[in-house]
């Protein structure tokens, strides 16, 4: 959005913007690729000069794959500017010789937010947003010239703080503008904004095309940062870390200064943490399942009743998640399970284990002089006795003793790594009933007597930190009466599933509605319907709990094309 930055705040900008390194260990040992590049204005800037993308791929697992913005995200840029003949060009040129596949787009602030009045309703504002729109169109046209299998990522912006931020700091260059939106409480903006970013979601090229996914980030900050010291305005109140809903929070709030930038006298731009905030919430909603489901077609989470640790004490814990690391002489390894019992045939080529920190003590050291590595193993069937965790599973002999290639470090909370699997270890899950995973730390020389890590467990209430083992199946038995399945397929998910299934209706179908069949092993047709003379509909939900575990066939057809893919349903 539109900046009037003072020299000071251009020179703080820079003393205060992070130094964010990727270790080499995070990574395999290989270069992060670009897959991600921001477009716009200086949302899509500081979210760059902050690197706090990279910082939120790296909390997501993601720590092999990094974002760019050089000539693409600049401070206070128009989606008309980007748009005209000059900038065009520029973007056009970028994209071309690129190679990312995720095109994040900041616009639409100083385009049309920045021009509201007192008095003024959104209503007044909808020629400027009309305009805006269609100038973004041509930004998008741009990338799917050069990228048509592209990912277009809308992002929505999250509560300024002009009010806080003003107060007795006249000499803020944000307060000219504040006095032009009538010193307004954030009560009164608020709303605005989610009028404005509401219009835009709805934007029919939007929703109706499969590329183009549009995340709301408002009440982001609200809930990931809380709002830790009281308003200054009604309710006058506080409140903790993810205290407040999402999408949009408590619109009697704005953003907490602490996380605005510029050390929080920044109206209308946050500070490196703010923007991870933002970041997390666009890759947690679309853009981290997109890098998985490019790779993976089934996707685990661990049974989370036989999770737990044992520690070399003998000492057992099971039900509450992992737990590795040591508290002076007595260490721990964290256990995690998975149900694994798949039909005879099935072929797995591809596969990630995911584990995310819930918290902990200390930080594995990575340098020149010491490396404390992580240690990931698995077992055919269970480690120990039997499938509960008992203190033999400490040191119980593993089929695997390395799994695969690390990706991440568990050096913050709520952080996964990522362990990329080896085919052989692929092999042995193909094959089996149960698997489990031992995670210990093999520490170097002079480490500290407390250093430790809790994990989340798979009966976490939020699954999105669950221990989630990722694969690719590349040969599914086909059901009896399924003649083909050459033909291009549906994306289905959850996959596996156990209640209710979701898929992309594609966008060839759209215009007449569709019919669809699920059909079990034996060729029987277990559950059918039809949209027939539904339009436009993006997305199909269907219930899944009156069929047993198995896998099955699903076909769709809109009378001329047919769309099929492959279910594992699990009881």
């Amino acid at each position: 959005m539109k900046t009037h930055f003072y020299l000071f705040f251009i020179v703080a900008l820079f003393i205060c913007a992070p130094n964010v390194s990727l270790a080499q260990s995070e990574t395999c040992g290989q270069t992060p690729k670009d897959r991600i590049m921001l477009i716009g204005d200086s949302w899509a800037n500081f979210m760059w000069t902050y690197r706090s993308m990279a910082e939120a791929l790296r909390k997501n697992g993601f720590a092999d794959i990094k974002e760019d913005g050089n000539f693409t995200a600049i401070i206070s840029m128009q989606a008309e500017t980007w748009a005209s003949d000059g900038w065009k060009d520029l973007l056009d040129g970028r994209i071309r010789t690129s190679t990312e596949d995720v095109f994040v787009i900041f616009i639409g602030g100083n385009d049309v937010m920045w021009k509201w009045r007192p008095g003024k309703t959104i209503e007044d504002l909808k020629p400027y947003t009309d305009e805006m729109l269609y100038y973004t169109d041509q930004i998008i046209d741009i990338i799917f010239k050069h990228r048509p299998n592209a990912q277009v990522v809308i992002g929505s912006y999250d509560y300024p703080n002009f009010a806080e931020t003003m107060i007795g700091n006249e000499w803020n260059p944000y307060y000219s503008q504040w006095e032009k939106f009538g010193f307004v409480a954030p009560e009164v903006l608020n709303p605005l904004l989610i009028d404005f970013e509401t219009y835009r979601e709805n934007y029919p090229r939007y929703k109706n095309n499969p590329n183009i996914h549009y995340i709301n980030n408002m009440g982001v900050a609200q809930y990931y940062g809380g709002y830790p010291t009281a308003s200054l305005f009604p309710p006058y109140a506080t409140f903790p870390p993810k205290a407040v809903k999402l999408p949009y929070g408590d619109t009697r709030y704005p953003t907490h200064p602490s996380y605005m930038g510029l050390a929080g006298y920044d109206a209308y731009h946050f500070n490196g943490k703010g923007y991870q905030f933002i970041a997390h919430n666009m890759i947690r909603n679309y853009i981290g399942d997109y890098f998985r489901q490019q790779i993976y077609n089934y996707s685990f989470h661990s049974t989370g009743k036989q999770d737990g640790w044992v520690s070399s004490n003998g000492i057992v814990n099971q039900g509450n998640g992992g737990k590795i690391g040591k508290v002076n002489s007595e260490q721990f390894a964290g256990i995690f399970s998975f149900n694994t019992d798949f039909p005879e045939g099935v072929t797995i080529d591809k596969g990630a284990l995911y584990l995310a920190r819930k918290s902990g003590l200390g930080q594995l050291r990575n340098n020149e002089n010491v490396v404390d590595r992580l240690t990931v193993e698995m077992k055919v069937g269970n480690f120990g006795t039997s499938a509960d965790i008992d203190p033999a599973d400490f040191s119980d002999n593993a089929d695997f003793v390395t799994t695969g290639c690390i990706v991440g470090v568990p050096n913050g909370d709520e952080y996964k790594f990522r362990v990329d699997l080896n085919q052989d270890v692929l092999d042995a899950i193909a094959s089996s009933k149960r698997v489990q995973f031992r995670v210990k730390v093999d520490f170097g020389p002079n480490s500290a007597n407390m250093t430790y890590f809790e994990y989340f467990g798979g009966n976490t209430e939020d699954k999105y930190w669950a221990p989630t083992l990722d694969l690719r199946m590349s040969d599914v038995p086909t059901p009896v009466g399924v003649k083909d399945q050459s033909v291009m397929p549906l994306s289905i998910y959850p996959n596996p599933v156990n209640d209710v299934l979701n898929f992309d209706i594609p966008l060839e179908f759209r215009k007449s509605g569709v019919s669809a069949t699920i059909i079990n092993s034996i060729g029987e047709i277990v559950k059918s319907w039809d949209n027939v003379g539904v339009k436009n509909q993006v997305r199909e939900q269907v219930s899944v709990t009156d069929l047993p575990a198995g896998v099955y066939h699903i076909s769709m057809t809109d009378g001329y094309q047919i769309r099929n893919g492959s279910i594992v349903i699990q009881r």
